[in-house]
């Protein structure tokens, strides 16, 4: 089994295109890259989705093609099974013919899911759609406004990060009915108009907007295009005043003002903000008052999302002293910025992704800290030709910060991560048995350990 796997790694290959959204691009860069690799530790197991199996599927028929067409041509049924046999090896070609092939009918797919699922959504009057997008912190706030609400309205939200037409359409039809008060949607996007596409399915009656950075730089282009894509929510929204920004960000604060937005509603104003072993303490401010919260969350980006789930939560009607009564119990996000005691150690995980903005504040919040600190990070990626300029400018942030830093990786990026510290940082492989290793070591050595961003064995 193991042979045929080196011989015929087929299952790799569809992880790796699955992984990388079926971009051919990224996917035909990763096979230049590691044309003779044949194992890696994935991430995220392989889902055998319609979309993958169709590939599959496909793949399969154009061997068979070339198997028959070639017997016919050559009439030698040896030769046809070994050139089969050959393009076989090389399954990643198929794939991208047959993504190439599947593209037409999925494009029409989509454009019918738009349809069907808004024709869903209209009748539904007493249904409330709460749209949220970002560059960063869609799932964070999304699931910190649930259980805000669940409690006081029958609120339905996308699960995990069902974030995109066809994801969210299964939702819309397999669980959103007429006995819900409010369906919290999670907008991804990778390209220009993916937001408001997806706003003319599921048309939103409030909004938020979460920020704005260069993460997926390398999709969008610029800068400008992830900002304009993000705006797309505001441009969509027809009640303009039910829009929330986070006036935090740079970027949005920019999109605001290039706008003219009159009197935006940003989040709220948070002060005092502390953070120990097991969570954090912060005020925020409503009106006149003051109120003091305590919560199991962590990290100065987390408490800012908590802000703008509450900020919509106090706007869609629930109570503050509900609210109050609920943020001592929040179940913080798995893998980002959760914490986790381990030997000697709190371990904070942000493995889920990492973007310059959230680096940036996890700074920031580990500044605040006591004790010995270690950070381990691959660095920052999908940020194109940027890459190297953005990983050096976030690692100098580092400087003083950590007692140790651990860079996964030995590439271009991690080295333009180092390029600024005077103390030089360890280098270890990216792979996830030696990134886990590395961890065990460093449990009983350091007070916290700072794990941001996920391993980059697979870009």
């Amino acid at each position: 089994m193991k042979l045929l796997n080196i011989l015929f790694p087929i299952k790799l290959y569809l992880s790796i295109f699955q992984l990388e959204g079926y971009d051919i691009d990224r996917f035909l860069r990763w096979i230049v890259k590691n044309i003779r690799r044949r194992n890696v530790s994935e991430k995220r197991t392989l889902v055998y989705t319609f979309k993958t199996r169709m590939l599959l599927i496909l793949s399969i028929v154009l061997i068979l093609i070339v198997l028959v067409s070639t017997n016919i041509v050559t009439r030698n049924f040896p030769v046809s099974v070994f050139l089969a046999l050959i393009l076989s090896t090389q399954f990643y070609f198929l794939l991208i013919i047959s993504r190439a092939i599947l593209y037409p009918f999925e494009f029409l797919i989509i454009r019918r899911k738009i349809i069907e699922t808004k024709q869903k959504i209209q009748p539904l009057k007493n249904l409330k759609v709460i749209a949220i997008t970002g560059s960063y912190g869609k799932t964070s706030v999304k699931e910190l406004l649930y259980q805000l609400i669940k409690d006081k309205f029958k609120t339905l939200r996308t699960p995990e990060s069902y974030n995109t037409i066809l994801g969210i359409s299964k939702v819309v039809d397999y669980e959103l009915d007429n006995t819900y008060d409010f369906f919290i949607c999670e907008m991804a996007a990778h390209h220009l108009n993916d937001i408001k596409n997806l706003c003319k399915m599921v048309p939103p009656d409030y909004a938020i907007l979460t920020g704005a950075t260069s993460q997926h730089l390398e999709r969008f282009g610029s800068l400008k295009n992830i900002i304009k894509t993000k705006f797309e929510l505001y441009e969509s929204i027809q009640n303009k005043e039910n829009i929330i920004f986070n006036l935090n960000d740079q970027n949005i604060k920019y999109g605001v003002e290039k706008r003219n937005i009159s009197n935006p509603k940003g989040y709220l104003e948070l002060s005092n903000i502390s953070f120990s072993k097991t969570g954090s303490e912060f005020d925020f401010y409503v009106g006149r008052k003051t109120y003091h919260v305590k919560t199991n969350l962590f990290c100065k980006s987390n408490i800012e999302n908590l802000s703008g789930a509450i900020t919509m939560a106090l706007k869609i009607g629930v109570k503050m002293e509900d609210i109050l009564n609920i943020t001592p119990n929040l179940i913080a996000i798995p893998h980002r910025f959760s914490l986790k005691n381990y030997n000697n150690s709190t371990i904070v995980d942000n493995t889920f992704s990492s973007n310059e903005q959230s680096f940036t504040e996890m700074v920031s919040t580990a500044k605040m800290l006591q004790g010995a600190k270690v950070l381990v990070t691959p660095g920052l990626v999908e940020l194109g030709s940027e890459e190297t300029l953005i990983n050096s400018k976030v690692g100098k942030l580092t400087e003083g910060v950590f007692n140790k830093i651990i860079l996964v990786g030995i590439n271009d990026r991690t080295k333009s991560f180092a390029k600024n510290l005077k103390d030089k940082p360890e280098f270890i492989s990216d792979t996830r048995k030696d990134y886990f290793e590395k961890i065990e070591k460093l449990s009983n050595k350091y007070d916290w350990i700072f794990l941001e961003n996920d391993v980059t064995e697979n870009y």
